[in-house]
């Protein structure tokens, strides 16, 4: 199997320049080679059970595999299902665009998450731009509203995200995980119909650009993006032939807080439901008041790794870090647990993680993902480290008074369920 660096670097443009900016994940000429070498029967099966913003389930269409992309995170099955379209889905996008206008009726809601950010005339004209998406359709979930979405409409969609992160670019750090709130009503934003709606136009000509000027075509259909969770994978047993991917790294990231934004606009219940997906994500920074701890064995790393930190001397280490870090690994043997049980015997699972430190206690999360996936009959079969010299552990300056240097490997993990 051809293994490269996996980080997202020197991509073809024809497949990047026009998706959603998603920091997260691995690049499309990794995925690519993974694929075509291997050795997968043209009726193979290809599943992603952190599909994020789709990489995995676009390049098995490339290739001219099926494949599955399952995620918790709506918003990410949107991208996902935009980077779907081809040359034949944006035809009529163009002319649909010259039908946008301030008068479109729009579903109001008192509770509008949006207003975290924006002042009310601005919520307006993105829910009026969300009403054209929706051709004025009402949805009372938004799960039905998601499952809804044309390939077309979810293209529309990233186009709209991609608009709102234009608007939010002074409250979004350094850290792209983050995203700051107006600390008044007055720091809230404003915007003008004309303003937006000639952004948005130019935004989604940029993506139906970027359809026209690639030049892979595919049978539609080839990709199933499903919303749900790792914990309980909605597949049969012994039914997929290869599993490539990449779970939430062990870096307290809060990949709900990382697409607020999205979540916002997305939400037909408003704030309440987004703080409610946020806390259903694996990796959220929000943990149960209590655990028992003695109803998981995780495999010799991680558990030495956990009593490290337990024992921590540092501030809340053993009051929060600790059930943060715990209910984690809970999560992820489960995910594997399920992983195992959906391929089939002699399938590969390729995996590719990062390792972290907490203070100044080394996570092998790599070795620990070994231990889980051991106990689950995954036995490893090829190890491959690249070095990141650009992590999101080097963003937080404080982590310098526990160690200087902070270089964390890039690993690519290949499993055979024997």
């Amino acid at each position: 199997m051809l293994i490269i660096n996996p980080k997202r670097i020197n991509e073809p443009a024809d497949l990047k320049s026009f998706w959603y900016n998603y920091y997260a994940g691995y690049s499309h000429t990794f995925t690519k080679n993974v694929i075509e070498s291997s050795g997968l029967r043209a009726d193979g099966v290809i599943f992603d059970p952190w599909n994020g913003a789709g990489t995995t389930t676009l390049m098995a269409s490339v290739a001219g595999y099926s494949s599955i992309g399952l995620d918790l995170n709506p918003v990410m099955k949107i991208i996902a299902s935009a980077k779907q379209a081809t040359k034949s889905d944006v035809i009529a996008l163009q002319k649909q665009l010259s039908k946008l206008t301030s008068k479109i009726k729009y579903k109001q809601n008192e509770n509008d998450a949006l207003s975290v950010w924006f002042k009310s005339d601005a919520i307006a004209n993105i829910r009026t731009i969300e009403s054209f998406i929706l051709n004025q359709a009402k949805y009372f979930s938004t799960e039905s509203k998601v499952d809804s979405l044309t390939i077309l409409q979810c293209l529309m969609y990233t186009a709209l995200f991609n608009c709102i992160r234009e608007l939010l670019k002074n409250f979004i750090p350094s850290n792209p995980t983050w995203i700051k709130r107006p600390k008044s009503e007055a720091e809230k934003i404003s915007v003008a119909w004309s303003s937006i709606k000639n952004r948005y136009k130019n935004i989604v000509s940029d993506m139906v650009l970027g359809v026209d000027a690639s030049n892979h075509t595919w049978s539609s259909g080839l990709a199933q993006l499903v919303t749900g969770t790792s914990l309980n994978i909605p597949l049969p047993d012994n039914s997929v032939d290869m599993v490539l991917t990449s779970p939430p790294y062990c870096t307290r990231i809060d990949y709900g807080v990382a697409t607020l934004p999205e979540l916002a606009l997305l939400a037909e219940d408003g704030i309440g439901e987004v703080e409610q997906i946020r806390r259903s994500l694996m990796g959220t920074t929000t943990v149960p008041r209590e655990i028992d701890s003695h109803l998981n064995f995780f495999g010799d790393t991680c558990d030495y790794f956990l009593k490290n930190v337990y024992g921590h001397a540092s501030k809340a280490s053993t009051t929060y870090y600790y059930k943060n870090l715990y209910q984690y690994f809970v999560s992820l043997k489960k995910s594997i647990s399920e992983i195992s049980r959906v391929i089939k015997k002699d399938a590969k699972f390729i995996c590719v993680v990062q390792d972290s430190y907490y203070k100044d206690i080394h996570c092998n999360l790599p070795r620990i993902i070994e231990d889980m996936s051991l106990m689950y009959g995954l036995f490893g079969l090829e190890k491959i480290e690249f070095e990141s010299k650009k992590n999101m552990g080097n963003l937080n300056v404080k982590s310098k008074v526990y160690r200087k240097n902070n270089t964390a490997f890039e690993t690519v993990l290949i499993f055979k369920k024997g």
